[in-house]
């Protein structure tokens, strides 16, 4: 017979040094003999634990309803700075893609110099995006746990909270990726294996603590089923999107070709192509936060006693 993990239950006792204890658990709790697995009724309840992939669904959209306005002002930022980032890219690339055509046609050696330089800066600018990005990613966690919580969400204390947990989160994110790209090299399913596994990793880095790599293993294998069905939906949303922005840049640049066009069209479909991709991926996020901190809680109360206080008291949320 399978064992659900204990679950929440008040009263509780004060907690030490003055601080709020989060809520306690009784159990564990055993259905009875002859029934199916399944969270007894406070889990089913819970306004971020789910017991089954319609309920996450119908809590993630829920939450995305409540936390829209924050974590769309949160996307505006780095909408920006993709945006900026990858028109630069954009009009890099086929602006050198242009010269080496014509330094190929005219016989002479490309400018590497050149070459070098924007190469460095569109390093420093991505670098730039990529820890926005991750406060971004982590502020989230927090606004949409305090939503859950009842809680008006505080962007101000979110954003906060995800500068302090930046620079974990940078350091665990490289270990993920190199465990990824190991995985990619052997083979792309490995890859594609690890890249679900740590699909939860900014959740599990902004409210725990602790060796986060094997926590996302723990937490991934805790019920296998459930995690997959998850984290595949979560992938194939991101993919879609991903789809869309790379179709509207293909007809973009077939627009104007970096061959033959002017460097005034060459700007404006690098803008263009920007654009889109960035207020695609922005509306997304809406959706897929909540999505992916509502699978990061499925995962956890899978394993052991969880519930939406005992999240809001690990963040600090009062």
């Amino acid at each position: 017979m399978s064992e659900l993990p204990p679950y929440p239950n008040d009263p509780v006792p004060p907690g030490p040094q003055g601080q709020p204890p989060p809520p306690p658990y009784v159990g564990p709790w055993v259905p009875p003999q002859g029934q199916q697995w399944g969270p007894p009724a406070p889990y089913q309840q819970d306004p971020l634990i789910s017991p089954d992939f319609g309920g996450w669904w119908q809590r993630g959209l829920s939450l995305a309803k409540l936390t829209w306005r924050q974590i769309l002002a949160l996307q505006a930022v780095v909408a920006v700075l993709t945006f900026g980032t990858q028109t630069l890219a954009g009009t890099w690339q086929s602006f050198a893609l242009r010269d080496i055509e014509e330094d190929a046609a005219a016989g002479r050696d490309p400018e590497i110099a050149t070459f070098l330089a924007g190469s460095g800066l569109l390093l420093a600018a991505s670098v730039v995006l990529l820890l926005v990005s991750m406060v971004a990613t982590l502020a989230a966690v927090r606004i949409v746990v305090e939503a859950a919580a009842g809680r008006e969400p505080d962007l101000g204390a979110a954003v906060a909270g995800a500068a302090r947990r930046l620079f974990p989160t940078l350091g665990w994110g490289i270990i993920a990726g190199l465990i990824i790209l190991v995985g990619v090299c052997a083979c792309v399913v490995p890859g594609l294996y690890f890249a679900a596994v740590f699909l939860v990793l900014p959740a599990v880095v902004a409210v725990e603590r602790g060796n986060a790599i094997s926590r996302c293993f723990k937490l991934f294998h805790g019920n296998l089923g459930s995690s997959l069905a998850r984290v595949a939906t979560i992938f194939g949303l991101t993919i879609g999107a991903g789809i869309v922005a790379s179709i509207v840049g293909g007809i973009a640049g077939l627009a104007a070709p970096p061959a033959t066009a002017s460097s005034t069209a060459i700007i404006a479909v690098a803008a263009v192509t920007a654009a889109v991709g960035a207020v695609i991926s922005g509306a997304v996020r809406l959706f897929l936060d909540p999505l992916t901190v509502a699978a990061y809680a499925d995962m956890r109360a899978r394993i052991e006693p969880l519930s939406t206080p005992m999240l809001a008291h690990e963040l600090g949320i009062r």
